[in-house]
């Protein structure tokens, strides 16, 4: 057993199985480049899409602020706005589609595909991408401002009014609540 561990390790020593060991790993490691290259761009593409939702629902809470502000006449207004999904983007697309008759002595059939496809473009960097659209922002899932007079029912009713009219939303999707004066 002994002589067998031995005779086999040797064998592994020889040049031969060493630089064939040598160009696989090197191949490997060229291989797992193109890998973590897609995974790069597509975390960098999350990655911009959470920054630019981050400054959509900033901008949408500043312009809640402003418009409650305006309405309360108290610059103490704070708001929150929660959004139902990501960024939605629609891709230029081809459809095909081919259809054939057949008709034999007995039967009549006919054949029909569709093939489906992205119109692309060469980026910069000489790869390639779908040609991008339409991007539509995702929409509010709710929206929750606390202010100075909140309580009050007509106050409160003018906020819900101009906030369902700005964004497009129902009633249900805002709250609205007074704040202690301190």
């Amino acid at each position: 057993m002994n002589s067998k561990l031995k005779d086999y390790i040797a064998y592994l020593k020889s040049p031969k199985i060493l630089i064939i060991l040598g160009i696989s790993g090197i191949i490997l490691i060229f291989i797992s480049s193109f890998f973590t290259g897609e995974s790069k761009k597509k975390t960098e593409a999350n990655s911009k899409t959470d920054i630019y939702l981050t400054e959509y629902r900033s901008e949408l809470q500043k312009d809640i602020c402003s418009m409650v502000a305006d309405i309360t006449g108290s610059r103490k207004v704070e708001a929150i706005v929660t959004l139902e999904s990501s960024i939605k983007y629609s891709y230029a697309d081809i459809k095909e589609t081919n259809e054939a008759e057949k008709t034999d002595s007995v039967s009549e059939s006919f054949d029909s595909s569709v093939k489906e496809g992205f119109i692309t473009v060469k980026t910069a960097d000489g790869g390639e991408e779908a040609l991008l659209i339409t991007e539509k922002m995702p929409e509010i899932r709710g929206v929750a401002i606390v202010c100075e007079g909140g309580d009050d029912e007509i106050l409160n009713e003018k906020i819900k009014n101009a906030v369902t009219s700005a964004f497009d939303i129902t009633e249900k999707r805002v709250y609205i609540c007074g704040r202690k004066i301190r």
